[in-house]
């Protein structure tokens, strides 16, 4: 018996037969780029073995096979196309484990990390799961991955929640990171009755082809709650499983990850801090830890006791109800310095504040628990900003507050939060720009300079050098690897043997300390100078502008009680207005995305064609991806996009 699932014996194998979404299109439409990335198969009878996947093939001397289908949701140079092998069998039999069930055939980018994971990875693969009758006996497979990815770097999430008998099958001992995955077989290949293949280039990102349905999106968190915290016994479990791994009588995969770092899938609930609660969460199940660490019981918001928290989300009439708002802190890269004034000053202010730090570990469902009832999530821009699906959009509009520098700024999440019908926006403080006199003097600038060698090395580049020895753009790029490692190793001899080669470079490094541009060196390095500041600005720590910061959140908390309010008149709202009417809203008024770049995203996310909000879904699975007429008012009524920001409010 196999893994304690089947037992491998005779098997009637039928040739493979299988259905694409574009079978009704034209050969010059099916060669399109375009639905050559989203093209999905269902395909009857496909079998797995050690050396990848294949079907009973059919035909005269050239077996047809199915079309090549794209694994992936993500940009299109990470594309990896793909189809099973073909295999002439004479005997009507073959020795085989036999699954009656759907295995969903697809691939990960960059799984070590959590937020590509998750939106490039598991919500594609939720969406279509729930698009073609996907169950939690279905199982998957994953033949391929992303080429530049780093096969030795896997993500370890959780997937309980969405499997109960399936396994995910993974033909490489590095893909084992859980208990999910597994190898196929060693003795006879694993056949399942039907197979689904490929994500439909669905995601948020501009270079995805789709979106994924906004009631996907939404019903992805939902089901992760009810699993978790609707049957209380199913979070005790889990909690003392997790426990039991920690002390070693999990599983080898988790030992594993034990033996590099005390890192733990607990120890976010364990750090987490809690201010200004007088209950917190479900009142359905014991949080973890919380009663420990909560802080500065000054002005507990006596009008929101943990009875007005039903089930797995927050949700209430009650209009007298503080906002709680999630920070989340970086210890490396990133760090928020004065993260304690921004706590000092919300609870001041009145609001529940929930800080948080996920650099220690945090498994999926820990996330969910701790974001489960933030309506502010406040962090600097990175992959932690991703867990913010997980928070709740029964009463107000989710609002997340990135914190940047005016030396490097991203997107990345914006797409994802228009989306989720979240709101977004960004609030630098400095260096090379401040709003006013009082934020310059709460914002000085910041020199990083212990991590400053680092990304030197990281990019080959040596400052204080001659501009006789920087290579071309043209020339660096023909350079393998040890010919770049050289190149750094001669030009930091030259720096170190050369008194004035030294004393330019320490000029030079200043410049990058700076708070301006250092113009001079990017016309003397090029583009080499131009990443390495990049990633320096990317990495620095930096100041919140705390007095502007709570007093947006304090609009936010008046956006709040209007909504509320304005929910309760809405009794003949249609689906789509109760969900996202009031985000619409936001975004006619230009309250939704900020500070800048939002025109082209809300664009495709919200308002156009491709838009998430208003598709047909599980309600109707033959129209799938289709938009509903009833959600032609709701874009059409968006004439102006703006962009929304800190500075116009406060």
């Amino acid at each position: 018996m196999w893994r304690g699932k089947t037992v491998a014996q005779q098997v009637e194998i039928p040739e493979a037969t299988w259905t694409c979404t574009d079978d009704h299109l034209s050969e010059e439409e099916k060669n399109s780029k375009s639905n050559r990335r989203t093209r999905q198969c269902v395909v009857e009878n496909l079998c797995v073995d050690r050396r990848g996947a294949f079907i009973r093939g059919h035909g005269g001397i050239h077996m047809e096979n199915m079309p090549k289908v794209n694994l992936l949701s993500s940009d299109e140079d990470s594309d990896v196309f793909w189809q099973p092998r073909v295999e002439r069998i004479w005997s009507k039999t073959i020795k085989a484990h036999y699954v009656n069930e759907t295995v969903f055939v697809h691939g990960l980018y960059a799984p070590y990390h959590f937020s590509h994971w998750l939106y490039n990875g598991m919500m594609p693969l939720y969406s279509t799961m729930k698009r073609f009758a996907g169950t939690k006996d279905s199982w998957t497979f994953r033949p391929a991955r992303y080429s530049g990815d780093d096969w030795t770097r896997q993500g370890d999430w959780e997937m309980d929640h969405f499997f109960q008998t399936g396994k995910e099958l993974v033909l490489s001992q590095y893909e084992l990171s859980t208990s999910f995955q597994s190898l196929p077989p060693s003795d006879a290949p694993i056949c399942f009755q039907r197979a689904v293949v490929g994500l439909g280039s669905q995601c948020a990102l501009v270079y995805c082809e789709r979106n994924i349905p906004a009631e996907i999106n939404q019903s992805f968190r939902d089901e992760i709650a009810k699993y978790y915290w609707d049957t209380p016994s199913v979070w005790q479990k889990h909690l003392e499983f997790i426990q039991q791994t920690i002390r070693g009588s999990g599983t080898e995969a988790v030992e594993k990850s034990k033996s590099k770092n005390s890192n733990t899938p607990l120890k976010c609930l364990e750090m987490a801090r809690y201010y200004n609660f007088e209950g917190t969460g479900s009142s359905l199940t014991q949080e973890q830890g919380e009663k420990a660490n909560r802080f500065g019981q000054k002005f507990p918001d006596i009008a929101d006791p943990s009875e007005a928290y039903h089930g797995s989300q927050v949700g209430s009439d009650n209009t007298k109800r503080n906002l709680v708002v999630g920070i989340i802190q970086r210890e490396g890269s990133r760090r928020l310095i004065n993260d304690q004034d921004l706590i000092n000053s919300l609870v001041e202010a009145g609001f529940r504040v929930k800080w948080m730090s996920f650099d220690h570990g945090c498994g999926l469902p820990e996330t969910a628990y701790l974001l489960r009832d933030v309506n502010v999530l406040i962090s600097p821009h990175g992959n932690a900003i991703g867990a913010s699906i997980f928070m709740p959009s029964k009463d107000a509009v989710p609002t997340m507050i990135s914190v940047d520098t005016t030396r490097h700024w991203e997107s990345w999440f914006k797409f994802t939060a228009t989306a989720l019908g979240q709101r977004f926006i960004s609030t630098q403080c400095g260096p090379s720009f401040y709003a006013d006199e009082a934020a310059r003097n709460l914002c000085p600038l910041v020199e990083n300079k212990a991590e400053w060698p680092q990304h030197l090395k990281r990019h080959s580049l040596v400052l204080g050098i001659p501009a006789s020895m920087v290579p071309t753009p043209e020339e660096r790029m023909k350079m393998s690897q040890s010919q770049l490692k050289h190149m750094f190793s001669r030009n930091n001899n030259y720096v170190s043997s050369h008194p004035d080669a030294q004393t330019l470079q320490a000029e030079e490094t200043e410049l990058i300390y700076g708070a301006d541009l250092p113009q001079t060196l990017i016309q003397k390095y090029g583009e080499d100078v131009w990443s390495v500041i990049a990633d320096y600005w990317k990495a620095i720590p930096r100041y919140v502008d705390v007095p502007r910061v709570t007093k947006f959140v304090q609009t936010l908390q008046v956006d709040f009680d209007a909504e509320v309010q304005e929910n309760l008149k809405n009794s003949v709202a249609t689906e789509l207005e109760k969900s996202f009417g009031q985000y619409f809203k936001y975004v006619r008024e230009g309250r939704s995305c900020g500070f800048d770049a939002c025109e082209e995203l809300l664009d495709r996310n919200v308002v156009k064609d491709t838009s998430a909000f208003g598709q047909y879904s599980t309600d109707n699975i033959a129209k799938w991806g289709q938009l509903r007429p009833e959600s032609q008012p709701l874009r059409s009524s968006i004439t102006e996009l703006k962009n929304w920001k800190i500075e116009d409010y406060v």
